[in-house]
């Protein structure tokens, strides 16, 4: 059997690394007395970090800071920093123009150096190096061997910063590199103020394993001479932390204490960066600070793109294509420079984003700008003002303020533009929006963008057969700033999130390699609909109780009003709702995006399921690429032949809605299907699906209530007694579930047997034109679980005439309690009824009329097929099918075979 993660009662992956880490400092803190120690950040930068390492940076031509040499240096000395370094990219000279200008000042620079058997690039941070050093070091960087050979022989320190984050296009990153880099270096930075708790606490462990044993093998192997490097394997390694700070907003709030013994009678004789260097070389190095998962880097990212915004300057078109970088990285550069160039035309994004940044500093905005702004954007201010004034207290505080304004910011001017677009598209005093009214065949008409820009911008079109005929040039007067800047606020939180995680995959390889604190294997599965009047939703629910039942490594969310949250269930509330008329009482919930990026952070998190594709498809991707997770989707329905059965659409406009299909499916790295047609769909010529991508599964059987009795026949027809032959159908009543074929049945199957009865469980919007054509029927509207068990037990044949159900929980229902069905030979069905022995498959109405009435003429075969449907209904169990499911996710030991039989249950 699978072994499922009981992961409840295990301590969160987060908490469990916040609380080693902090044990770490709490040792370093007592490590040497603080009255002999001088205090440095050996990680910082300014504006001489002036070429990014960033491919996306260079082609755009921005500097990785503003920051001036001078505002840093007060930062540090702010901070209670003893000894001043400055660690620019692959230069120092910050270093050399404050050495002019009479500062003591320790000679840094962060260098980036090629490891060129493994194609990638990592960063050594250098001390105490000449300018004519510094040009040697320049030129050997291109080779990290010689680079380092070089800086042993002058007795240059070296570190290397962030060990587990460096650049390669590589999707498989060598383990072997981490046992070249045990041999080359004596230092390793474990606390970089940029970097999140996995990485630190990853590094801390690595190193701290690195016994002289294992050092000096790794260099037999690789056929390394440790000295040739500087590195002593019988000495432990030496740890280090930085900021790597940018922007000045956490320059010395991390760093390292330099022990110096008989500190205050030596200063009176040495230079402070002259000691600091002594006591680098001899390794008296103790890290101190604070690592706040993604949250600084979320910080000095939402500062840099302020700045960017109010300075930068157009690349030149063609400078970007002739640089270097394949086609897809120019043109995301050039879509993002034109989106940032926009911006700096409108005077009102451009004030927002200098305020922005003055508040990072501490300053607020002055009261002038309080008064004279938009009641709409007072919110905006408020949040400025709580970010300048939290930078008075401490980091933990300021971080917490920042990041939670962030969030706010982004919801507040959500639910302006949300205001907004109603406002714009409402068409009558209902208060109905355009949306509202158009039917599902107009919605796909329309569903297309105009080739003409100015047709688009102007909302003049020739035809109007397209979105053009929506002014979107009116609508984009009222909505430039705010959606401007919630992109802005989603694209910070997004990239600080996927620079942290770009090589998760490896991240995982390391946790797995060292045997230490390897990342959770949990999904968080997202659905629009569970609390919801319909099949899906009833399916989802079951499912939710079976993850409840056996703790399993899965949690849903849902966007609801009025859910409350259980266990493994977790409800956000709807930015807003709306509903479209096709889709009767289901409801379009737009869910709060930055809520649901929080809980898949916190929650620990690796995996991503989805459900439906409404708004959560679109939040599934989102998550996917920030944080570099697989995401699967679960499907539940045949988009296509729902627009074919409800709609006059024609193949081609048909055709539109697949090709989209296609492009969402394709971005998923796994869709579950419940039916072999729609596996072959999905893998055929019109989807271009790979096979291993594609997984059938099942939903199971819920359990029958052994309290159920079955419904007395004559409680629903008066002049009917136990022999009365009744037919029974559950199903949402709209077109596309095949039920205006109901009449013409039953009108058949009356010549042989006049006293057949119908009973329809269920409401939808064809409800009242089926009652016209079928008055003699009782319609019992939507019923609870009790009611329906008792149809299925005191009932006869359930009668399934859908041509669209993509598997049919309601026969596996009737199944469950022993009553067979009859439907048409397609999709979920054929793979569920076992033709002749559980129930009956059909091709057409008259095949379906005729076996219900071989049905109710051969009584002797009645008993033995409901005993067969119980025997089906068996194999439908929730164990096996939930087993397979966790198996193919990925979340369950991959050895253990589950017992569940493929070929049993389709």
């Amino acid at each position: 059997m699978v072994q499922l993660m009981r992961y409840s009662k295990q301590k969160n992956f987060r908490s469990s690394l916040h609380d080693e880490f902090q044990q770490y400092l709490a040792s370093e803190a007592n490590k040497y007395d603080r009255n002999n120690c001088l205090k440095m950040d050996f990680h910082c930068h300014d504006r001489n970090s002036d070429i990014p390492d960033e491919l996306w940076g260079r082609i755009l031509g921005l500097p990785e800071t503003w920051l001036k040499t001078r505002k840093l240096v007060k930062i540090l000395k702010g901070n209670g920093c003893d000894v001043i370094t400055i660690t620019n990219h692959n230069n120092a000279r910050s270093c050399w123009e404050l050495q002019e200008l009479g500062h003591d000042v320790l000679a840094a620079a962060e260098f980036t150096c090629h490891f060129q058997e493994y194609d990638l690039f990592v960063h050594v941070l250098t001390y105490g190096f000449t300018r004519e050093q510094e040009t040697i070091l320049n030129k050997k960087r291109e080779d990290i061997y010689e680079f380092l050979r070089y800086t042993a022989r002058h007795d240059i320190p070296v570190v290397l910063p962030h060990p587990l984050y460096f650049y390669t296009r590589n999707e498989k990153i060598d383990l072997t590199l981490f046992e070249k880099m045990a041999v080359m270096f004596q230092r390793f930075e474990v606390l970089n103020g940029q970097r999140d708790l996995w990485q630190s606490v990853l590094t801390l462990n690595w190193a701290q394993q690195l016994t002289p044993e294992k050092i000096e093998y790794y260099a037999k192997k690789h056929h390394l001479d440790p000295q040739e490097f500087g590195v002593d394997p019988q000495k432990p390694k030496i740890l280090t932390g930085g900021s790597d700070d940018h922007t000045g907003i956490f320059a010395g709030e991390c760093g390292s204490y330099l022990y110096i013994p008989n500190l205050a009678e030596r200063l009176k004789t040495q230079k402070p960066s002259e000691l600091a260097l002594e006591a680098i070389r001899q390794g008296n190095i103790s890290p101190f600070g604070h690592v706040a998962e993604n949250h600084k880097l979320n910080i000095a990212i939402f500062d840099y793109f302020s700045q960017i915004a109010t300075k930068i300057e157009d690349p030149g078109l063609l400078r970007m294509l002739l640089h270097r970088g394949d086609t897809r990285d120019k043109i995301i550069c050039f879509l993002i420079g034109n989106l940032l160039l926009e911006m700096q035309k409108h005077k009102h994004i451009k004030k927002f984003f200098k305020f922005v940044h003055d508040a990072l500093q501490g300053k607020k905005p002055s009261k002038l700008i309080t008064w004279k702004i938009s009641k709409d954007y007072k919110f905006c201010i408020r949040h400025l003002e709580d970010i300048a004034d939290s930078k008075k207290h401490s980091p933990e505080v300021f971080i917490e303020t920042v990041n939670q304004s962030i969030t706010e910011l982004f919801n507040h001017l959500n639910q302006l533009i949300i205001k907004r677009v109603k406002k714009s598209s409402q068409t009558n005093y209902t208060g109905k929006t355009r949306l509202e009214k158009l039917s599902t065949e107009e919605i796909i008409r329309k569903f297309e963008i105009p080739s003409s820009l100015s047709a688009l911008i102007s909302g003049d079109s020739q035809h109007h057969s397209n979105m053009s005929d929506f002014n979107v040039n009116q609508l984009l007067d009222n909505l430039s700033f705010p959606v401007l800047i919630s992109l802005i606020l989603a694209g910070v939180t997004f990239t600080s999130t996927r620079v942290l995680y770009q090589n998760r995959q490896f991240l995982n390889d390391f946790a797995e390699h060292i045997d230490s604190n390897q990342h959770d294997k949990r999904a968080l599965y997202l659905t629009d609909t569970l609390r919801d009047k319909n099949g899906v939703s009833n399916s989802l629910s079951g499912k939710l109780r079976e993850i409840q039942r056996t703790d399993s490594p899965i949690d849903f969310l849902i966007c609801h009003d009025d859910a409350e949250p259980e266990p493994h269930l977790h409800v956000v509330k709807p930015l807003t709702s709306f509903s479209l008329p096709a889709y009767g009482e289901q409801e379009i919930r737009i869910p709060d995006l930055m809520e649901i990026v929080r809980i898949f952070y916190e929650g620990g998190y690796d995996r991503i399921i989805c459900s439906t594709e409404g708004p959560m498809a679109l939040v599934s991707l989102f998550i996917k690429q920030m944080f570099n997770v697989p995401c699967y989707f679960f499907m539940h329905t045949d988009w296509v032949d729902f627009i074919k059965h409800t709609t006059e659409l024609n193949r081609h406009e048909r055709d539109r809605i697949r090709r989209l299909l296609r492009a969402l499916y394709k971005q998923y790295n796994g869709i579950f299907v419940l039916n072999s047609d729609h596996r072959d769909w999905l893998t055929g010529h019109e989807m271009f699906l790979d096979e291993d991508k594609v997984h059938l599964t099942a939903h199971h059987a819920q359990q029958r209530d052994p309290m159920a009795k079955a419904l007395q026949k004559s409680s629903l027809f008066a002049d009917a007694n136990d022999d009365t032959p009744i037919l029974f159908m559950a199903s949402r009543l709209s077109k596309e579930k095949g039920i205006f074929d109901l009449p013409d049945i039953v009108a058949r199957v009356r010549q042989s047997i006049p006293d057949l009865r119908l009973v329809i469980a269920g409401s939808g919007p064809a409800e009242e034109e089926l009652k016209a054509q079928l008055p003699d029927a009782k319609f019992l509207g939507w019923v609870d679980k009790q009611q329906l068990a008792a149809c299925y037990l005191g009932l006869d044949l359930f009668v399934f005439p859908s041509r669209f159900d993509t598997f049919g929980n309601v026969i596996i229902e009737a199944f469950t309690h022993g009553m067979p069905a009859v439907a048409y030979n397609c999709k979920g069905p054929k793979d569920i009824i076992e033709d002749r022995v559980s129930g009956y498959l059909a091709n057409d109405i008259e095949q379906i009329s005729e076996q219900i009435i071989s049905f109710f003429t051969w009584p002797s075969k009645r008993e033995l097929m409901r005993q067969n449907a119980l025997k089906r209904a068996a194999q439908y169990q929730a164990e096996p099918i939930m087993q397979r499911f966790i198996q193919d996710l990925g979340l369950a030991d991959a050895k253990a075979e589950p017992t569940i039989d493929r070929r049993s249950v389709a």
